[in-house]
């Protein structure tokens, strides 16, 4: 089964998440900002996902990251996490007339089982982060039990 978990809004108390703060806080960014404009502001980094027989695949777009940026991770609760860290320029010199490129955390979560985590492989090529998770054969999932 394979679900998004759209802008992690899924109920995690641990990490204490506040979306609408965040977006609150981007717009009035953006409103003080005159070349600047709100679109995209609820969005993260796109990603495509494919399943086949075999395998989901995931073709995340992370244009400007470079790989010891971003973390896959794949927990025991089914969820695969995607995260990508940038910092922000510390250059105060610097005076931008226009600054449209967001530095921060970037994650996505999906909510997916039934992988073998075993052959789950991970690649970043110009940009793009390709995920592919095989799907578990059957005799993967079944236990059997001895009969005493």
């Amino acid at each position: 089964m394979f679900r998004a978990v759209p802008f992690h809004l899924r109920e995690n108390a641990e990490r204490g998440y506040d979306v609408l703060e965040k977006v609150l806080s981007y717009a009035a960014e953006q409103s003080l900002n005159p070349l600047g404009k709100v679109s995209g502001a609820l969005s993260s980094f796109k990603v495509d996902v494919i399943e086949t027989d075999a395998a989901y695949e995931l073709f995340a777009e992370l244009p400007g990251f470079y790989k010891e940026q971003i973390t896959v991770s794949y927990d025991d609760d089914n969820y695969l996490r995607i995260k990508a860290q940038r910092a922000e320029a510390a250059d105060a010199s610097i005076k931008y007339l226009c600054r449209e490129r967001k530095s921060g955390d970037f994650e996505r979560t999906f909510y997916i089982d039934g992988i073998d985590k075993k052959s789950v492989n991970v690649a970043f090529e110009n940009g793009i982060l390709h995920i592919v998770l095989p799907k578990q054969t059957e005799d993967e999932n079944r236990t059997v039990f001895d009969i005493e």
